[in-house]
């Protein structure tokens, strides 16, 4: 079931690292930037996320909650093609969300694939919009009898956010 569902995931990740050679490329592809912002949907209701970009790659880590009795933690990997203000990008990663209630815990393993479009605002600052293809891989519910396999459908979840960036 875990395997099935790496497969996918796996092929994204080739596919983003074979992205055609000369399709955005920075005119300084060592150019390293540090982003730090907020988030308001995709992975939580309300988050804090924390990106280096590296040329048009960056790795991503988003820390957040949907109801404040659970933890997200989704890290993703992350290219941006084009130049200008307007980037679109597209990613694969993973999301991990842990509840807690007073009858036990119970967590969600679930691949993600984050597409959606950055805008440089002015200097630092940048906002973006993102719609995350979600599905879930390993389940742990808090009742241990309960063996539901996790559902294997597609969630679209959309969120933004906004980031200042500093070259470190």
């Amino acid at each position: 079931m875990l395997r099935s569902a790496l497969i996918p995931a796996l092929g994204l990740l080739l596919l983003l690292a074979s992205a055609g050679e000369g399709m955005g490329q920075s005119p300084d592809g060592s150019r390293d930037e540090l982003r730090l912002g907020l988030t308001l949907g995709g992975t939580g209701f309300l988050g804090v996320v924390a990106e280096y970009r590296r040329g048009d790659w960056s790795g991503e880590l988003t820390v957040g909650t949907i109801t404040f009795r659970e933890i997200a933690v989704a890290v993703s990997g992350k290219r941006y093609f084009t130049e200008g203000r307007l980037r679109p990008y597209v990613g694969a990663g993973l999301w991990s969300l842990t509840a807690w209630t007073e009858d036990g815990s119970g967590s969600v393993l679930i691949a993600r694939a984050p597409l959606g479009v950055d805008w440089l605002v002015t200097g630092g600052h940048a906002g973006g919009l993102e719609v995350a293809l979600n599905r879930a891989l390993a389940v742990n519910r808090l009742d241990p009898e309960d063996d539901t396999p996790p559902n294997t459908n597609l969630v679209p979840l959309p969120g933004i956010y906004y980031k200042y960036g500093w070259d470190p």
